[in-house]
């Protein structure tokens, strides 16, 4: 009877932290235009998660940082282990905080995942005083999960974390690049021929990759049009990009 107690005093606990949290989701979505995912150069992923439960392995973890890091990778960004990348005005550290707790006498597990990304920001506009910051990014509400589906549900739910930072960070990236061709429409108007020459010259690649990537794509890919001009590499056949260290794309299957 007192475990019982125990047992709906926590459940309890677990659904005033769910109507808590659900302003910091609301928050978290508030930044997705924000500064703190412009002139983004390079980042780094943290994964933290309780040693002490070992239903799941070390392997199960790193296999998931790997994961997620190559996701990030296929975004053309910089990907580095560097633990002060925070130090770097364009360098974001992303954080994966995995809360488990076992429930007695029953074959499940509370889980909660919160993300938040860090990085040097501006106290004010034209203020030359940095702070680094920590930017929730996602809180996700306790979960009960059996057993057998907890591998999967926490697979699920990071990867949808991490999809929600490239998500903001593409639409940011993109409101900021409508911004600069606006601005420099007239010029480009001047450098038309310049431009002609340059989209027929990408009408041609048959394949494209970014320096940072192990990963080629289709020049129509989604993923192909986040590459720099700068990054970008070319090959002219699908043996040509696999012979130089390369592999398709899951996306666009090249």
């Amino acid at each position: 009877m007192k475990l019982k107690s125990n047992i709906l005093f926590f459940i309890a606990g677990a659904f005033c932290f769910l109507s808590l949290s659900s302003g910091s989701v609301q928050a978290a979505l508030a930044f997705q235009t924000e500064p703190q995912y412009e002139n983004i150069d390079v980042i780094s992923l943290t994964i933290k998660y309780p040693s002490e439960v070992s239903v799941l392995k070390e392997s199960y973890w790193e296999d998931l940082k790997t994961l997620q890091e190559q996701k990030l990778k296929e975004a053309d960004l910089n990907v580095s282990s560097d633990k002060n990348i925070t130090h770097s005005k364009t360098g974001v550290e992303i954080v994966v905080d995995v809360e488990l707790l076992k429930v007695p006498d029953a074959n499940l597990f509370a889980v909660r995942i919160e993300t938040v990304m860090a990085r040097q920001m501006l106290l004010a506009t034209g203020s030359d005083q940095i702070l680094i910051m920590s930017i929730p990014l996602v809180t996700q509400g306790i979960k009960f999960v059996s057993e057998h589906e907890l591998s999967d549900s926490i697979e699920n739910s990071v990867s949808g974390h991490i999809d929600q930072f490239l998500r903001n960070y593409q639409a940011t990236k993109s409101l900021r690049e409508k911004k600069d061709a606006q601005t420099g429409h007239a010029a480009a108007e001047v450098n038309q021929p310049a431009q002609a020459v340059q989209q027929t010259q990408v009408t041609r690649d048959v394949y494209v990759a970014s320096k940072n990537s192990e990963v080629f794509h289709k020049p129509g890919c989604r993923w192909a049009q986040n590459i720099s001009g700068e990054n970008r590499l070319t090959y002219n056949s699908r043996d040509e990009a696999i012979n130089a260290g390369k592999r398709p794309c899951k996306s666009c299957n090249p």
